[in-house]
């Protein structure tokens, strides 16, 4: 509603605050009117972190909030989040807001833990218990991590990683969920017919 050469009081900075925030892509935004003649803006664009499949696609930005359906323009190189019952995260605001945070906490934690530049995460899966999963790299490794908090266990991922790279091999999957045994991985590389158990901690090595 702003343009040059126009009165400032034709529009007030409450009025153009609203008008910007109606953007999808504007999480934040502030106006102030400075006199005799100009406003000054400030705007916090939405970083999208996800897709989540849900019917549409959608984007979903780091702070969880689902904010527009994927366009023609949008970027499509992120993880895409599925497995969510679309009816349980329509009316029940709780499920959706935790469930969402939490993805994108693992996400965050995932690029912290330094995996995102060895594996990429193709797909992050909300398991029937509402513990998560992922599929990383290619062909897709399937991580089973279950509940937060996940730093711990993305360090033994990444433990089990550097061991499989030094031997030139690669996991069909990885379970990090197991609640009695923390401590404890189990890991099928592929093209073995029998999961190996091992303690992944520093130095560890997984039977063969």
């Amino acid at each position: 509603g702003l343009a040059l050469g126009q009165n400032v009081f034709d529009v007030s900075p409450e009025e153009a605050e609203a008008a910007l925030a109606d953007h999808p892509w504007i999480g934040e935004a502030n106006v102030t009117r400075r006199l005799p003649g100009t406003y000054a803006i400030t705007v916090r664009e939405r970083r999208p972190v996800a897709l989540l499949a849900l019917g549409d696609v959608f984007l979903v930005a780091d702070n969880g909030e689902v904010f527009k359906v994927v366009g023609d323009d949008d970027p499509i190189d992120l993880p895409v989040i599925t497995g969510i019952d679309r009816a349980r995260f329509t009316r029940d605001r709780v499920y959706r807001t935790s469930i969402l945070l939490e993805a994108v906490a693992l996400l965050s934690d995932y690029r912290g833990a330094g995996l995102a530049r060895r594996e990429t995460i193709g797909e992050l899966h909300v398991e029937r218990d509402d513990g998560l999963s992922v599929y990383i790299g290619e062909p897709p490794t399937y991580v089973r991590l279950g509940h937060g908090p996940f730093r711990d266990k993305l360090g033994r991922l990444r433990t089990v990683l550097e061991e499989l790279a030094a031997r030139g091999a690669r996991a069909e999957y990885v379970y990090l969920d197991n609640a009695r045994r923390p401590d404890r991985v189990t890991v099928r590389v592929r093209d073995v017919a029998e999961p190996a158990i091992a303690e992944a901690t520093p130095g560890a090595r997984a039977a063969p």
